[in-house]
């Protein structure tokens, strides 16, 4: 059989935890080296394009086909791509979630026997709801898809919730329109031999794990997380693990009063807790996706979720997604409270 004929598994990854879910997913389902294409698509920033060319390098892709699309020519060099493609059948596509329009470009514009959505942060839960709801609001602008049809990408194909299933670590249910694979990072524990190591000659560390959610409101709320957290662990070493779009700049005026390091890992934080060697007494966030991946990754960790009403107010299925977090173990711990945890 002819190369451009033989049938693939197309992987599309714009995040770093969308190439650690496409990897786990590339093993869950079984796919052939040979099969796989990896479509690394326009990364936001050079922190992300870092963290997911290690990741690539690491998690085994380096001996499968991957095509990188960066910001330069990049109508281009997907058009080129879209070329390629369009002569071989694709027998599983796997994207992030059709919130982000160069994903949805990659549902709309290519016919596959079977869509499978892999993680994409708490966004994976908005569009798991936006499927049962059937609110399907494209993110493709009128502007975008004249270009793209410039090129010779036209969206055209509709999809059968029949055919699609979610890849997740997130514990979604099973539903009439949506079969759920739900996974705890299997391949990620082999790669990095995933286990708290524990150093006694350093002090224990307590991780707060930022993230670009809220608004006007994000700084001043951060700012009480962090004397909550201060308050609570008063003889621990703090690390405030930046997001990859946060300014640390920004987050020093802000937290400049109390005694926290705030570092950029450079490298995703699950790999950074499997790799460092520190000592973790615990981990708080609002509501990272964090808070899901370490508590599974590491189930020995203690793992807490700030409550939040501000926030709180902000984030879509807030109660759920908080729900969710208990049941893999993670806690909450509410800004109002002082009690110190066990």
């Amino acid at each position: 059989m002819n190369s451009n004929q033989a049938s693939i598994n197309l992987f599309v990854a714009s995040t770093p935890l969308q190439l650690i879910s496409c990897s786990e997913a590339r093993e869950h389902y079984g796919c052939a080296a040979d099969s796989c294409v990896l479509v690394v698509a326009r990364p936001d920033n050079k922190e992300t394009e870092s963290q997911m060319a290690f990741l690539a390098e690491t998690l085994g892709w380096k001996d499968r086909e991957t095509v990188y699309l960066g910001k330069t020519s990049f109508y281009f060099k997907l058009a080129a791509l879209f070329r390629r493609l369009s002569g071989r059948p694709i027998t599983r596509l796997f994207i992030g979630n059709k919130n982000s329009w160069v994903h949805e470009t990659f549902y709309l514009g290519l016919d596959s026997a079977q869509v499978i959505f892999v993680d994409d942060g708490l966004a994976t839960v908005k569009y798991y709801h936006a499927i049962h709801d059937e609110r399907f609001f494209s993110r493709v602008s009128v502007g975008k898809r004249r270009i793209l049809a410039a090129m010779g990408i036209r969206l055209t194909h509709v999809h059968d919730t029949s055919s699609i299933a979610f890849f997740t670590c997130f514990p979604l249910p099973d539903s009439e329109r949506i079969r759920i694979e739900i996974h705890d990072f299997p391949l990620f524990r082999r790669t990095f031999k995933a286990h708290h190591a524990q150093n006694s000659d350093r002090r224990p560390v307590v991780a707060f794990l930022g993230q670009p959610f809220g608004g006007e409101e994000r700084l001043e709320q951060v700012k009480l997380h962090m004397q909550f957290v201060v308050e609570r662990h008063k003889n621990a070493r703090i690390l405030y693990f930046l997001h990859r779009k946060e300014i640390a700049a920004e987050l020093e005026k802000v937290l400049g009063a109390f005694p926290v390091e705030i570092r950029q890992a450079g490298r995703p934080i699950e790999v950074e807790v499997a790799m460092s060697g520190e000592s973790y007494l615990g981990f708080y966030s609002f509501a990272s996706t964090a808070l899901f991946t370490i508590k599974k990754i590491f189930p020995e960790m203690q793992v807490f979720q700030i409550d939040d009403k501000i926030l709180a107010s902000r984030l879509p299925y807030y109660d759920e997604i908080v729900q969710m977090l208990h049941r893999i173990g993670v806690q909450t711990a509410g800004l109002n409270s002082q009690s110190t945890p066990g």
